[in-house]
C-alpha cells in the first residue's frame, strides 16, 4: 500500500496526499490520483487543477489530489507505482502520458481512469471505439497514427530537399512504437532518402544517441510518442550537432528546434480534463464519455533556427504553416 510520506522509489518522486483523508462537514473529498510522466509539478498540472477549481473542486475543501510523477528513466516501475494507486483507492485515477496509461489500465478495472495524452487508444486496446470506450477508461487522445509520424519525415524534407540521410529518434518501450517505425521508414523510401532509428529510452540514452549519428544523418525526426519528457534535453542536443529536426510539439520550436507537426498538448487540454472529473463525479460513466481528439494539426516553424542552419524555407511551406517563430 502507498504510504502517506513522500516515496522515493530508484529516483522516482512520488508526493501522496494520506488515503485517509475524511470527508468534511460540507460533503464528501474526492480523491483524485494524478499518475504523470513528468519530473514533478509542471504548468499542464496546474492547468488541470485550475479547471477543478472553476468548477467548484478546491482542495483542502472538497478535493484530494495525489500527485505521483515518474519522470524519464523508470518505465520498467510504472506498473508496481499504477499497482499502488489503485490499491488507495481514489475515486479517479487521471493520467498523462501514454506510459501510465496503460500501467494504470493494467492495475484496475473497476476505478475511473481519465487519460490525457493517450495514443491510439482503440489500435492499443485501452478503449473499444472511440465514441464508446466501454470500459473504465476514457479522456483526450492525442490521435497520433503512423502516418502522422511519416508526414513528419516528408514535412522536414521539403524544408530541406537536399537532405536524404535521415535519423528517427524512438522509445522501442513503447507499445507499437514499431509500427510508427515502419511508417516512416516508408516515407523515406518514397522520398527516396535513406533512414537509420535510433532508440532512446532513458534520458541517459540521449547523449550516446547523439554522438554516434554525427556524420551518419543530416536531418532528424524525433518521434512525439514516449519521448515528450526528453524534448528540452533533445532539442539542445540537435541545435548543438547543427541538424534540422521536426519535433511533434509546438513548443520545441520555442525552445530552438526547426519545426514540430502534431496536436498540441496544451494548458487548454489538460484544464478540459477536469470536465470529465465532474461529470464522473456527477454519476457518468467512463464506457459512455466518447475520447476527445484534437481538432486540428499544426506546422510551426522556426525561420531564425533555419537561418542558423543555412536553410531556405521554401515559401510554399512557409504559407502553410501555422505559426513561423521568429
Amino acid at each position: 500500500m502507498i504510504d502517506r510520506r513522500s516515496l522515493v522509489m530508484g529516483g522516482v518522486a512520488a508526493t501522496l496526499v494520506p488515503s485517509s483523508v475524511r470527508a468534511q462537514r460540507s460533503g464528501k473529498v474526492w480523491r483524485v490520483a494524478f499518475f504523470s510522466i513528468a519530473t514533478g509539478p509542471n504548468h499542464l498540472a496546474d492547468a488541470f487543477r485550475r479547471g477543478l477549481n472553476e468548477l467548484g473542486y478546491i482542495e483542502g475543501s472538497n478535493l484530494s489530489i495525489q500527485y505521483q510523477w515518474t519522470g524519464p528513466g523508470h518505465e520498467s516501475q510504472f506498473d508496481e507505482v499504477a499497482r499502488q494507486l489503485a490499491e488507495s483507492q481514489p475515486d479517479i485515477i487521471v493520467t498523462a502520458g501514454q506510459l501510465p496509461t496503460v500501467a494504470a489500465k493494467n492495475a484496475t478495472a473497476q476505478i475511473p481512469i481519465v487519460s490525457i495524452g493517450v495514443v491510439n487508444p482503440v489500435g492499443s486496446g485501452l478503449a473499444a471505439s472511440i465514441s464508446h470506450p466501454a470500459g473504465n477508461l476514457t479522456g483526450f487522445s492525442l490521435d497520433l497514427t503512423p502516418e502522422t509520424n511519416g508526414k513528419m519525415l516528408q514535412l522536414l524534407h521539403e524544408a530541406a530537399p537536399n537532405v536524404i540521410r535521415f535519423g528517427a529518434i524512438w522509445n522501442s518501450a513503447m507499445p507499437g512504437g514499431r509500427i510508427y517505425l515502419d511508417a516512416v521508414e516508408r516515407a523515406a523510401r518514397s522520398a527516396n532518402t535513406t533512414l537509420s532509428a535510433y532508440d532512446v529510452r532513458r534520458a541517459e540514452d540521449i547523449d550516446g544517441v547523439f554522438h554516434s549519428l554525427r556524420g551518419s544523418v543530416e536531418g532528424l525526426i524525433v518521434f512525439p510518442q514516449g519521448l515528450w519528457t526528453y524534448r528540452r534535453h533533445m532539442v539542445d542536443a540537435a541545435r548543438e550537432a547543427q541538424l534540422p529536426t521536426i519535433f511533434g510539439f509546438r513548443d520545441t520550436v520555442e525552445m530552438g528546434a526547426l519545426m514540430s507537426y502534431g496536436p498540441e498538448l496544451d494548458d487548454e487540454v489538460f484544464k478540459s480534463a477536469a470536465t470529465y472529473i465532474d461529470k464522473i463525479i456527477k454519476g457518468a460513466k467512463p464506457a459512455d464519455l466518447p475520447i476527445q481528439q484534437p481538432a486540428k494539426f499544426e506546422l510551426v516553424i522556426n525561420v531564425k533556427t533555419a537561418s542558423a542552419l543555412n536553410i531556405s524555407i521554401p515559401p510554399a511551406l512557409l504559407s502553410r504553416a501555422d505559426e513561423v517563430v521568429e
